[in-house]
């Protein structure tokens, strides 16, 4: 019976060095891997781009909106931005900070009707509360949405594409993921501090939302990762 134990246990470790090998060797693939499944993306059309911002939105993704409507991919760009205390506002903006964004997008040639700035209130669990208030916002809109493209920050996206797919379902409003960069980038991501911290904090959140059943136990929704153009 020992004898038995011993080899167990022998072939065990060897099959565990083996694994250990053959991660090390593999390692910038499965990181590379893992980078893309926390941030997808692809080259959709929809109904409305909706850019996810925070205290504020980023100029990277006004950008990446503004490119979106003018290839005809979308035909409005929402712009989510989370409502916030006077007091916590950043120095140096004066004033209201949605109204200056709406007046900053119609100096870039765009029209009521080509935007929409939504101010999401900041509820636990955040991601999901901010899904539900803009989607039942847009759901209720003249100009309703069957589709729309979420450009989220970096390895956000995963979480938040579920949160907003899982809150669009019922709805019937279909969401695309879109991971967009500022400060940093998704190529050798595990070579920059940053996009380490980033990756492992949306990782643990991410499991957060799945384990304390926030988001339904799946990562995608209706094949829309495969519907790109």
């Amino acid at each position: 019976m020992k004898f038995i134990l011993k080899w167990i246990l022998r072939i065990l470790l060897l099959l565990i060095v083996i694994a250990a090998a053959a991660g090390y060797f593999a390692r910038e693939t499965l990181l590379e891997t893992a980078g893309h499944f926390l941030a997808p993306r692809g080259d959709y059309k929809a109904d409305a781009v909706i850019l996810e911002g925070a205290d504020y939105i980023r100029t990277g993704f006004i950008d990446e909106g503004l490119d979106l409507l003018k290839a005809g991919k979308v035909r409005r760009v929402i712009v989510v931005i989370h409502r916030i205390a006077p007091a916590h506002r950043p120095f140096g903006i004066n004033g209201d900070y949605p109204d200056i964004v709406r007046e900053k997008l119609k100096a870039k040639g765009l029209k009521d009707s080509d935007f929409q700035v939504i101010i999401a209130p900041i509820r636990s669990p955040v991601t999901l509360q901010e899904a539900r208030f803009v989607l039942q916002e847009l759901a209720g809109h003249a100009h309703k949405i069957q589709t729309a493209i979420l450009v989220a920050p970096g390895f956000h996206t995963r979480r938040s594409y579920l949160a907003y797919a899982h809150v669009g379902e019922p709805l019937s409003i279909r969401i695309f993921p879109s991971a967009s960069f500022t400060n940093y980038t998704l190529d050798h991501w595990w070579t920059d501090k940053a996009a380490v911290r980033e990756f492992c904090a949306e990782s643990v959140k991410l499991f957060y939302y799945l384990v304390f059943g926030h988001i339904p136990f799946k990562f995608s929704y209706s094949g829309t990762e495969k519907e790109a153009l």
